[in-house]
């Protein structure tokens, strides 16, 4: 513990607003790890599912499955489903309106994750530079009063500064690309799955109408050939 008080002081004023700038990023990092867990929660195997009561014309089993889910891809199912009888570019409209409702929550607060991987380092720089100053000015006191410790201090301070930054930098700029790749990974597999069940949908539509006319088709010889015989 004194170590770490002897390291923010060793690195003049500039520790400060870096230590602020840690507490911040790792509360960040935190809260959004609950967050994509609450709101990017992606089921396993429910896609499949959904497309196999559909398939199978279990339209409410696959309702209520993916109701009982949590997620940008059970909700966007679920409003397919919900309001299949309306056109396709509805349909499509409303998947966007639910998905977009969730992928902001999902990109909150990651600007200060990306802000701070810039700032940090400037402000490390700016220690660095600071420190540097002094330990210049302490080397021409050094010429007349002969303080060793001065110069030293003046070093101390540069390097304490720049390693602090680039450590914070670091580690935001990692946070930020990992939630940044997972956002655009629930993005991506909500859409397409949203899409999926569209197009299944519509393929399911179109063969029971064909069904429904090749239907039409093999009864209008019956009824042709009855009327035929009440007439001979």
């Amino acid at each position: 513990m004194t170590s770490i008080i002897h390291f923010i002081h060793g690195g003049g004023w500039v520790m400060y607003p870096l230590l602020l700038l840690s507490l911040m990023a790792i509360a960040v990092i935190i809260e959004r790890l609950i967050a994509f867990n609450q709101y990017g929660f992606i089921p396993s195997g429910l896609l499949p599912s959904v497309i196999a009561l559909v398939k199978s014309g279990e339209l409410g089993e696959a309702l209520n499955l993916c109701e009982s889910s949590k997620g940008p891809l059970a909700a966007c199912l679920s409003m397919v489903l919900r309001h299949r009888a309306q056109p396709a570019r509805e349909v499509e409209r409303l998947v966007e309106e639910v998905g977009q409702d969730y992928f902001i929550r999902l990109e909150k607060f990651l600007p200060i994750l990306d802000t701070t991987t810039t700032i940090s380092p400037l402000l490390g720089l700016l220690g660095t530079i600071v420190g540097m100053i002094g330990a210049f000015n302490a080397i021409a006191s050094l010429q007349q009063h002969g303080n060793n410790d001065a110069v030293l201090s003046g070093v101390g301070e540069a390097l304490y500064a720049t390693a602090t930054g680039l450590i914070i930098a670091v580690v935001c700029f990692a946070a930020y690309n990992y939630f940044s790749a997972r956002l655009r990974a629930i993005i991506a597999e909500t859409q397409q799955g949203a899409t999926k069940l569209i197009n299944t949908l519509i393929g399911s539509h179109r063969e029971a109408h064909a069904d429904n006319e090749r239907k039409d088709d093999n009864k209008q010889p019956v009824l042709s050939e009855e009327i035929a015989g009440r007439l001979l």
